[in-house]
């Protein structure tokens, strides 16, 4: 006959249960959170896609920078027209919708997205929190995204990234400027607004690796 675990047995048992979950379970954790926040990063990418294909042919244009959203004008009311029109939003414009404050990649702390004029805000009905701006020379427009508002971890390459827009060509990410290649992957983590953290995630896969 088989016998039964004494109860020394068994609390050896779970010890090591107990150590195995303690070295596991952070790691598994860490990946899942990864995992959560590409998910809605990706959900937001693909908006800011159908959003900007949707102005073009609302106002039958090929390219963003000929709707009236893509040009510059002081004040961001064209820039809110455009959150408001194609972004389904949680409350009205006019709140920031950002943490007051947010860590780089590396723990530096850094400041939350403000006082640019030419800009629209919202947080969306899922949760996100958006920034849209476009600069003067209306080449480029630039998304900046919190995948979960105020909420944490509030570090700019884990759950708040930049999403560059093309305005010639209605391309989103992987955009570098003259100034240093600014979206480069392999900045991802070395710069503040996770800027080449969105361009690492598209290389490899859709993954957050970092």
């Amino acid at each position: 006959m088989k016998k039964a675990l004494t109860i020394g047995e068994l609390l050896v048992t779970m010890a090591i249960i107990g150590v195995i979950a303690v070295l596991v379970l952070p790691s598994f954790l860490k990946d899942y959170h990864n995992k959560l926040y590409v998910m809605r990063l990706k959900k937001v990418y693909e908006m800011v896609e159908i959003a900007i294909n949707q102005a073009c042919i609302d106002n039958n244009v090929s390219y963003f920078y000929q709707t009236p959203y893509g040009q510059f004008v002081s004040g961001g009311k064209n820039q809110q027209a455009f959150v408001d029109k194609y972004f389904k939003k949680a409350h009205s414009t006019g709140i920031n919708p950002f943490s007051a404050t947010y860590k780089n990649l590396s723990g530096s702390a850094t400041t939350s997205p403000s006082g640019l004029v030419n800009s629209g805000w919202a947080k969306l009905q899922g949760g996100e929190a958006i920034h849209f701006f476009c600069q003067y020379d209306i080449s480029r427009c630039v998304i900046r995204v919190d995948i979960n508002s105020t909420n944490g971890p509030n570090i700019m390459g884990r759950d708040f990234f930049t999403i560059a827009v093309d305005t010639h060509t209605n391309k989103l990410g992987g955009i570098y400027n003259s100034a240093g290649n600014t979206y480069d992957p392999a900045k991802c983590g070395s710069d503040n607004y996770g800027y080449g953290c969105l361009e690492k995630i598209i290389e490899d896969n859709w993954e957050m690796k970092y």
